[in-house]
């Protein structure tokens, strides 16, 4: 590798113990097409495309029919809708390839360069993509503060889930909630987890409109350490802190561990699929389906309400190019396109934000604060 191009000693058709490299470069792109689908599948459960730059989000005023005289005449009706703006920032990301002239002929040596191995610099690529997008909606989701984009010149705040920032949170059957002080952020007020936390947290999504009956399954995101908790967790049996549990967990129809109940005791409740949306379901405590990860940060549960893959519902608006052309994974020439430097570039454009606000509840396993995974800071 020479000033950033890959040149004529980089082509190689095995390795120094003898391994033919084409096969090595097929191991590595079914390697990265396995990492790659661990991801999206997570993805696809809270994004929802977006396709304006800024979303009105209209809340209509209320209005109460009057008791009727037999002379007066009842006041017509007033809108006064509550309108709240979504806005979502775009930036562009770009990594460059860069071959001499040399790689791809093979130099002296007469090789040329296979096309394995020029198919795992767009694997490469193509991992680095994913893991873009991934991490954007990740953090979208588990930054508690608003922030601001730019927009044709114009600022705007484009805002977290509900985190206390006074804005307006429209009633649901009656349930108020105050804008300056309701958040979706949430600590345990414990060092360890127990299952009042979970009904408080997935009860933080319902009471925003997202149950059963409108739609919507609430998924339990959690990391393997937090999923070992919830599966302790019985009916009528006190389990951390003192609390008693609703539910059961009841392991999935495709999970091969038995449970240590106690003689005579019985679970109450259906078997959950073994997988929902392409994510792994380890079981279920109540209507809620609990699925494990590892790209959950330990220390952290997630409640998400989902009405499917990529709906217009899903929590996370991601906003990328007006131009359909320019979305997804832009291939485009360089500089050099000529002897003896040959240059291509990757480019993604995108952005993302919260979209329903209410659509996702995190609570940290802490006496303290939530504060925001290390790994998930902007």
């Amino acid at each position: 590798m020479g000033k950033g191009y890959s040149t004529s000693g980089d082509v190689l058709t095995r390795t120094r113990d003898g391994q033919d490299l084409n096969k090595v470069w097929a191991d590595y792109k079914a390697a990265l097409i396995e990492f790659n689908n661990a991801r999206q599948p997570m993805v696809d459960l809270l994004v929802s495309p977006v396709n304006d730059v800024i979303e009105d989000l209209v809340q209509p005023g209320a209005n109460r029919f009057e008791k009727a005289s037999e002379f007066g005449m009842p006041q017509s009706i007033r809108t006064a809708p509550a309108v709240t703006q979504r806005a979502y920032p775009f930036e562009w990301y770009d990594m460059r390839a860069g071959y001499t002239f040399q790689f791809l002929v093979g130099g002296n040596s007469g090789q040329a360069v296979t096309t394995a191995q020029l198919d795992s610099i767009m694997n490469s690529a193509m991992e680095a993509d994913n893991a873009l997008l991934f991490e954007q909606v990740m953090k979208a989701l588990f930054n508690s503060a608003n922030r601001s984009a730019v927009v044709g010149g114009t600022p705007y705040t484009v805002t977290a889930l509900y985190n206390a920032d006074s804005s307006f949170i429209p009633a649901y059957k009656g349930l108020s909630h105050d804008g300056s002080t309701h958040t979706h952020y949430l600590a345990s007020g414990a060092a360890t987890l127990d299952s009042t936390d979970i009904s408080d947290l997935a009860g933080h999504v319902e009471h925003h409109g997202h149950t059963r009956a409108e739609g919507y399954n609430i998924v339990l995101m959690v990391n393997p350490a937090e999923a070992d908790v919830i599966a302790t967790f019985r009916r009528g049996v006190v389990n951390n802190n003192g609390q008693t549990s609703l539910y059961d967990f009841i392991p999935s129809s495709g999970n091969n561990f038995n449970l240590m109940l106690p003689p005579g005791y019985t679970l109450v409740g259906g078997l959950a699929p073994n997988q929902f949306a392409g994510l792994e379901v380890v079981g279920s405590w109540g209507p809620y389906l609990v699925v494990k990860d590892y790209q959950i940060p330990a220390g952290y549960v997630v409640a998400v309400a989902t009405a499917g893959n990529s709906t217009s519902t899903n929590v996370i608006g991601l906003r990328e190019h007006a131009d359909p052309t320019l979305r997804g994974l832009v291939l485009r020439p360089g500089n050099n396109n000529g002897y003896p430097l040959i240059d291509s570039y990757y480019a993604r454009g995108l952005g993302t934000g919260v979209r329903q606000r209410g659509g996702a509840a995190i609570m940290k396993v802490t006496a303290a604060a939530y504060t925001v995974p290390t790994t998930m800071a902007w």
